[in-house]
C-alpha cells in the first residue's frame, strides 16, 4: 500500500465515518472499508510505530460493550505469526467497537492478485501450509473465523501472509449482519445465512487458494455468475471445476476439490490435516515441504525422512513378494517399500476440542471463558494430550478383498476410526473414511500388496498422532 505524505494523509473521503480521537494514537488517512466497518491507519505516538484501526459502524450498548473488550483480550492473545496480530480494542466515545490491528503494508491478497496476477503452485502451497497452521490454531482455541477470503490474508512487513478479521469489532454484535461472502462461504453457511464451523473454514481457505491461483473464486471462475442469486445458484447445485492452469497438478487439483466439497463430513477433518496434505504435494513436486507452525504439532508429515532416506538408498531393500500359496504376511520391510516406490507421505494429525453449535446465531468468536465454562479451566492439558496410535494392526487377503482387523490400546467413549488405502497416487490423506468398528474390508490393490493406514479419532475429535501402516501380501 502506498504511503501517503503529511499533506494527504489526514483526508478523509466523502461519506466516511469521522475516525475516532483515540489517546496515544494519530490519525493517517482510509484503508478500507466493508459493510460493518472501516479500517483506518494511525500512528502510535509512542513507538512510532503505523498500526490499523478497524471501528465497527454498530454502536454498541454497555453490555454488549464489555463483552466485546473481553474478546477482544482473547483474540489479542491468539498469537501466530499467519494470525494478524491484535494490539488492543475498545469502545468510542460514541459506542463504536474497534480493534488495534498489526498494519500490513503489501496490503491483501487480493491486492496483489488485482495488479500481479495469479499466483505460482509453489507460492500457493506455501502460503496454504501457513495459513492452516493458523486456522488450526484458533479451531483449537475455539475460534471460528467464518468469512475467510482473499481480502482477509493479509500480507505482513516481514512478507508473510497472516489472516485478518475474525470479526470481533464488527458482525457478531450486529444481528442484522450475516458475517459471511458468499463467493468464498460453503453451502451450509449459504443455507444457514451465516452458521459455520471449522469445516467452514477450512472450505473458505480452500477457496481462498484456488483464488490465488485461479484469480476468482470457485464459482466465480467456473460459472461467471452475472448476480449474487446466481452466484449462490452454482454453490448450492453446481460443483467445483478444476483449474484450467497447466501447471497445476492433480494432486493439488485433488486437495483443493476434497476441501471445496458440498458435503462437510467429506472435508479434512481438521485445518491441520488439510495443511498435510498440502505438505504431501509439496514434497512430491520439491522434495520438501512448508512446516506446520503449531506447538504439539510435528512440523513435517512423519513419514517424510523415511521416504527421502530410501530415496537414497538410506533404507534396506524390501523382501521378494511372497508365493500366493503361502500365509499372508504383514512385515514393515514392505511397507517402507512401498513408502519409497510410491512417496506416500503420512499425516500425524492432533485434532481440536471444537465447538460445534448448530445454532445459526453463534458468535465468529468463541472465548472458552464466555460459554459457560469456569475461565480457570484445565481444558488445555486435553487439547494436546496424545491419542494413542491402534495396534495388532494385521490384514488377510479373501479372494478379491482384504480384511483389516486392529485394537485400541486406550478405548474410550465416542471413539470411531479414521482409515485409507494406501496407493501411488498421492491421495491417501483425501480419501480417509470414519467407522466405528476396529475392521474395513476393502478391495485388493493391483499389486502384491494392499496397504491401510488407521487412526483413533476420539470423540472431541483429536487424533492419533500417527496413523498405524501396514501391509497385506498375497
Amino acid at each position: 500500500m502506498p504511503q501517503r505524505t503529511a499533506s494527504t494523509a489526514a483526508r478523509k473521503p466523502a461519506g466516511t465515518p469521522v475516525p475516532p480521537r483515540l489517546r496515544g494514537y494519530r490519525y493517517v488517512g482510509v484503508i478500507g472499508k466493508g459493510s460493518t466497518a472501516y479500517v483506518f491507519r494511525y500512528r502510535q505516538e509512542a513507538t512510532e510505530r503505523d498500526v490499523a484501526i478497524k471501528v465497527g459502524t454498530t454502536h454498541l450498548d454497555s453490555k454488549a460493550g464489555a463483552r466485546f473488550k473481553t474478546e477482544a483480550v482473547f483474540m489479542a492473545s491468539l498469537q501466530h505469526p499467519n494470525i494478524l496480530t491484535v494490539h488492543g480494542a475498545g469502545v468510542t466515545d460514541d459506542g463504536r467497537p474497534y480493534t488495534i490491528f498489526e498494519y500490513a503494508p503489501a496490503g491483501s491478497v487480493k491486492d496483489i492478485i488485482a495488479k500481479q496476477g495469479v499466483y505460482s503452485v509453489e507460492r500457493t502451497l506455501d502460503y496454504g501450509v501457513q495459513l492452516a497452521s493458523a486456522l488450526y490454531l484458533a479451531h483449537r482455541s475455539n475460534t471460528v473465523h467464518r468469512d475467510l477470503k482473499t481480502s482477509n490474508i493479509l500480507i505482513t512487513a516481514q512478507g508473510v501472509p497472516a489472516i485478518a478479521d475474525f470479526g470481533i469489532a464488527t458482525n457478531i454484535y450486529d444481528h442484522r449482519s450475516t458475517g459471511y461472502s458468499p463467493p468464498w462461504a460453503p453451502p451450509e453457511v449459504i443455507a444457514s445465512r451465516g452458521s459455520g464451523d471449522d469445516r467452514s473454514d477450512i472450505y473458505s481457505l480452500a477457496a481462498t487458494l484456488y483464488a490465488m491461483l485461479a484469480g476468482k473464486s470457485p464459482f466465480e471462475y467456473a460459472y461467471n455468475p452475472h448476480t449474487i442469486d446466481e452466484l449462490v445458484d452454482c454453490i448450492m447445485h453446481k460443483p467445483v471445476l478444476p483449474i484450467n492452469r497447466a501447471d497445476v497438478p492433480q494432486s493439488l487439483q485433488r486437495v483443493l476439490l476434497k476441501a471445496l466439497d458440498p458435503d462437510p463430513a467429506n472435508r479434512y477433518f481438521t485445518a491441520v490435516e488439510f495443511a498435510r496434505a498440502l505438505q504431501e504435494v509439496q514434497i512430491q513436486l520439491y522434495g520438501h515441504a512448508t512446516p506446520v507452525n503449531v506447538q504439539g504439532i510435528e512440523p513435517y508429515p512423519t513419514r517424510a525422512a523415511m521416504a527421502t532416506a530410501g530415496a537414497q538408498g538410506a533404507l534396506p531393500a524390501a523382501p521378494a513378494a511372497q508365493p500366493k500359496n503361502r500365509k499372508p504376511l504383514i512385515i514393515t520391510a514392505v511397507v517402507v517399500a512401498v513408502l519409497v516406490v510410491f512417496g506416500i507421505v503420512f499425516a500425524a494429525v492432533i485434532l481440536p476440542n471444537i465447538d460445534r453449535s448448530g445454532d445459526t446465531k453463534t458468535a465468529a468468536v468463541v472465548n472458552p471463558g464466555m460459554n459457560g465454562t469456569s475461565e480457570g479451566d484445565d481444558d488445555d492439558d486435553d487439547v494436546t494430550a496424545t491419542v494413542p496410535s491402534p495396534i495388532e494392526l494385521s490384514g488377510a487377503y479373501q479372494g478379491d478383498t482384504v480384511k483389516f482387523t486392529w485394537s485400541n490400546p486406550d478405548p474410550q467413549d465416542g471413539d470411531r476410526y479414521a482409515w485409507s488405502v494406501i496407493d501411488g497416487t498421492g491421495s491417501g490423506q483425501a480419501n480417509a473414511k470414519l467407522i466405528e468398528g476396529t475392521s474395513v474390508e476393502v478391495p485388493a490393490s493391483d499389486g502384491a500388496q494392499t496397504c491401510i493406514q488407521v487412526s483413533i479419532v476420539r470423540q472431541d475429535r483429536r487424533m492419533s498422532s500417527t496413523p498405524a501402516t501396514t501391509c497385506a501380501v498375497k
